[in-house]
C-alpha cells in the first residue's frame, strides 16, 4: 500500500540530501502525501540521504494536522508551541513494519503545501536569506518566474512557522490565483513543494542554479573530509576550512555573535575552541587544523555545519551584502526548544 509514493518520498530526499551544500547532518525535511489524510514525513534528526522505503519517515494525518493550525484562536491562554507538538505526534499513525519515530517539528507547514514538499537550507539560498537585504535580492532573483513565491521573515520555527506559511500562502493565492511553489525564509532556508517528484526535484535545483547564475558561482563546492586519528578523535581534511581559519585573528565569540540559522545553533552552539583542546571542535588557528573530540556521526555534522556557516558568511561579504544575524530572542528560543534538544541528543 502507498508503495509509489513511499518511493517518491525516498527519491526526493536522497535528492535534497546528496550533498552538504544542500543540508547539514540531519537538517532538512521533506514530505509526500499519500492520499486525501495521511502524509509521509521525514523523521526528527534524521538524514534525508538514509531515507528508505522502510525507515526514516512518519506518517501522519496531515488533514487534521492542517486543520488545526487553520483553526487556532489566539485570543485562548493557549502554549500553542507545547500544544501543537503534542497534536502532531497524537496524529501519529502506525504502519506495519516502520519504527516508532518522531516527525519532523516542520509537519505542520508541510500538511498545507502541495503533495510533494522538499525543505532544504542550501548555502546558495542562505547568501540571500542570511543578508539584511534579502527581501529585495529575492524580489529582484525571481520576480519573473512562473512558479511563485514568497518570502517569511524570520520566525521561531514550528508553531509559529507554519502559522506564517499557511497567511502568506493564502495571501499568495488571493491575490496570484495560483499556488506558491518557492518559500524563502529568512534565517533558515528554502522550500519547494509541487504536485509530482520529478518536478518538485527539478524546481529545487532550477532554484539553486538561479542563485548560483546571480552570484557568478561557478566553483563546485568544497568537499568535505574528516579522517581519524590512532587516539579515536577525527581531524578535518576539508581544505577550504583550513584555509580559511589559518592566520585567522579570531575568537570563540565570533560563533555566537555571527548566529545565522537554527541548525548553527543546534549543531555547533558552545561546542567550539579556537586554540585550545578542551571542546568537541578545536580551531587552531596558527595551522588551520581542526580537531573533533566526539564519534564519527557528530563530528562529519559539525564538519559540514561549519563548511556551510563559513561558506554563506565568505559570499555574503565577497558580494559586498551585510550579514544578517539572529536576535537574541531567536536564539534563546532555539537554545531552550525541546524539539532542538531532542534533535541533537540523536548525534550521540
Amino acid at each position: 500500500m502507498y508503495t509509489e509514493q513511499i518511493k517518491d518520498l525516498e527519491r526526493i530526499s536522497k535528492a535534497a540530501g546528496k550533498s552538504p551544500d544542500f543540508v547539514q547532518g540531519g537538517g532538512g525535511n521533506t514530505s509526500v502525501k499519500l492520499d486525501d489524510e495521511l502524509m509521509a514525513v521525514k523523521a526528527s534528526g534524521y538524514m534525508l540521504k538514509d531515507i528508505s522505503p522502510t525507515d526514516g519517515y512518519v506518517v501522519v494525518n496531515y488533514k487534521k494536522i492542517k486543520e488545526y493550525h487553520e483553526s487556532v484562536d489566539f485570543s485562548k491562554d493557549i502554549d500553542y508551541e507545547k500544544e501543537s507538538g503534542e497534536f502532531v505526534r497524537k496524529n501519529i499513525v502506525p504502519m506495519e513494519g516502520l519504527k516508532q519515530l518522531r516527525p519532523s517539528v516542520e509537519a505542520g507547514f508541510h500538511s498545507a503545501l502541495l503533495k510533494h514538499v522538499i525543505h532544504t537550507h542550501p548555502v546558495y539560498s542562505n547568501i540571500i536569506c542570511c543578508s539584511e537585504n534579502g527581501f529585495e535580492l529575492s524580489q529582484e532573483i525571481f520576480k519573473d518566474e512562473g512558479y511563485g513565491f514568497i518570502w517569511i521573515p524570520y520566525i521561531n520555527p514550528g508553531f509559529m512557522l507554519t502559522i506564517a506559511i499557511i497567511k502568506e500562502v493564502s495571501k499568495y493565492i488571493s491575490d496570484n490565483g495560483k499556488f506558491p511553489q518557492v518559500i524563502l525564509m529568512e534565517n533558515h532556508g528554502l522550500v519547494v513543494t509541487a504536485n509530482t517528484a520529478t518536478e518538485c526535484i527539478k524546481l529545487h535545483e532550477e532554484v539553486l542554479m538561479k542563485i548560483r547564475d546571480y552570484f557568478n558561482i561557478s566553483n563546485p563546492y568544497p568537499e568535505v573530509s574528516i579522517e581519524e586519528l590512532e587516539n579515536g578523535d577525527f581531524i578535518s581534511n576539508t581544505q577550504y576550512l583550513t584555509d580559511y581559519f589559518k592566520g585567522k585573528d579570531l575568537q570563540a565569540s565570533f560563533f555566537d555573535d555571527t548566529v545565522l540559522y537554527p541548525d548553527q545553533m543546534v549543531y555547533l552552539g558552545g561546542n567550539i575552541s579556537v586554540n585550545g583542546s578542551d571542546n568537541k571542535m578545536n580551531i587552531n588557528t596558527k595551522t588551520g587544523e581542526i580537531i573533533y573530540k566526539t564519534n564519527e556521526k557528530e563530528a562529519l555534522t559539525m564538519e559540514e555545519t561549519l563548511l556551510g556557516f563559513i561558506y554563506v558568511v565568505e559570499n555574503i561579504e565577497r558580494n559586498n551584502l551585510k550579514i544578517k544575524t539572529m536576535s537574541s530572542n531567536e536564539t534563546d528560543f532555539i537554545k531552550n526548544w525541546e524539539s532542538e534538544k531532542y534533535r541533537k541528543s540523536l548525534l550521540k
